[in-house]
């Protein structure tokens, strides 16, 4: 990838939201010369929807060796599949990585320059004028730019605001999380589940899975990694947003982070886990403290390029987590957008058209695939 023409000032960008998916798209835009700043509204620590991910080519490509920040991974020889009548399947040799969201920001947050990551800041509006964009930010006050990114993630405000009609179609079940430190689990179920990405059918429908990330502290050691399961349960609308009130009694939307689950609701999962799931995925389950909840949904932007404003990651689109796509979508969609925009001024409009079509290409054509797998494997 080139740099930006020398005799043009370095276009100035605004990236709204943290999460890997902005922080992906400041570091792209950060090596291809482009003055770049992130802002995002969480003054505290951040927290993910989710735990474990497949580490993708996509993903891998943001870290590069010579930036001397390693991303921590574990590692698998292959699958295999619990029955719920307590069958082991076979081996199925099949070597993956896997990391964590924590591992992936953690080591984002050590590649792109401090000083242009900005907490507690909200991108609130954005004007375009002569000079180009003038973006109100909370906390901050007018900056001015030449493009605005919204990174803003699965439900975002800004995509909101381009696109007020268009809301996530629910699929009709949701995902259970969960994770439990390798040093809090029986030898036996760590023997079970070493090694191995392990998947399990449940009886009533559905899928669950499993597989070692980094831990607490982004160890990859035995013995100091985390155990991280997903499973799939079918929920109708209802049942979903009885599921999604929070143990203050707040309604939520789309998902539940940890602590937020009522213990009713968690006493019932165990038991469930108990009728439904291979007697090592339920011991494991029970042994989870503080699940957490995501409504599986799908989205796909009609157009993800509005003037001098883009979406990128889970704003433009969301595809199901059985894909292990969401992060190298967002990863490639970064990358994408560093290549499209070094070049000069007077072609930045054809260059994000260009982008533009290939991620909605791209964004719808994983979504179809996500459907595709959803019908497939979680049986619901």
């Amino acid at each position: 990838m080139g740099a930006l023409p020398s005799a043009e000032a370095p276009l100035r960008v605004v990236v709204s939201g943290g999460s890997i998916s902005g922080l992906g798209t400041g570091l792209a835009l950060h090596r291809a010369g482009i003055d770049v700043h992130v802002f995002e509204q969480d003054g505290g620590a951040m927290h993910s929807a989710g735990a474990g991910l497949v580490v993708q080519p996509e993903l891998a490509a943001l870290f590069h060796p010579s930036d001397g920040a390693h991303l921590p991974t574990t590692s698998c020889r292959g699958r295999r599949t619990l029955g719920f009548d307590g069958e082991f399947g076979a081996l199925q040799r099949m070597p993956q990585q896997f990391t964590s969201w924590a591992a992936v920001h953690a080591t984002l947050m050590k590649l792109f320059p401090g000083e242009r990551y900005h907490r507690g800041a909200t991108v609130e509006r954005s004007t375009r004028n002569e000079q180009g964009l003038q973006i109100d930010i909370g906390g901050v006050g007018a900056v001015a730019a030449d493009l605005l990114v919204a990174a803003d993630g699965a439900q975002s405000p800004l995509r909101r605001r381009l696109l007020p009609d268009l809301n996530p179609h629910y699929a009709g079940y949701v995902a259970w999380r969960g994770t439990v430190p390798e040093r809090d689990m029986p030898q036996d179920i760590t023997d079970t589940f070493a090694d191995v990405f392990t998947f399990g059918d449940a009886r009533s429908g559905g899928h669950a899975l499993a597989y070692f990330i980094p831990g607490e502290n982004l160890e990859t050691t035995p013995g100091e990694r985390q155990m991280n399961w997903v499973w799939y349960v079918g929920a109708n609308a209802a049942e979903r947003d009885d599921l999604l009130v929070t143990r203050d009694g707040i309604q939520r939307r789309a998902s539940l982070r940890r602590g937020m689950a009522r213990q009713s609701v968690i006493t019932e999962l165990k038991a469930r886990a108990i009728a439904d799931l291979h007697p090592m995925f339920a011991r494991l389950i029970t042994l989870t403290a503080e699940p957490f909840l995501q409504a599986i949904v799908d989205f796909a932007a009609p157009r993800t390029v509005f003037g001098r404003t883009v979406l990128i990651g889970d704003a433009a689109s969301i595809v199901r987590p059985h894909t292990a796509g969401g992060a190298a979508k967002a990863a490639r969609d970064a990358q994408a957008l560093a290549d499209a925009l070094v070049a000069p001024r007077s072609m930045i409009d054809q260059r994000l058209d260009r982008f533009q079509r290939e991620q909605l290409h791209y964004g719808q054509t994983l979504l179809e695939y996500g459907v595709q797998l959803g019908r497939r494997w979680a049986r619901l």
